[in-house]
């Protein structure tokens, strides 16, 4: 390894400002994954949701069907 004393203040603000940068990036691309993540979560739930609903419809349907076919 390299000992700090053979690097330069230079070279030290360079690694340190590569660092940070390096930080900060990777916090936002976080952030932004974790914020994509919560919006496909809550358009599953929504469809999810709206199965349910076109499931219960269809049930309704077919027991007025069977309904009218014993009534005729």
């Amino acid at each position: 390894m390299i000992s700090p004393e053979m690097l330069s203040m230079y070279e030290l603000l360079i690694v340190a400002g590569s660092l940070i940068g390096v930080y900060v990036k990777m916090t936002t691309e976080i952030n932004k994954m974790k914020s994509r993540i919560y919006v496909v979560e809550q358009s599953n739930s929504e469809i999810a949701d709206m199965l349910k609903k076109l499931h219960q419809d269809l049930n309704e349907i077919k027991l007025l069907l069977a309904r009218k076919q014993i009534d005729q």
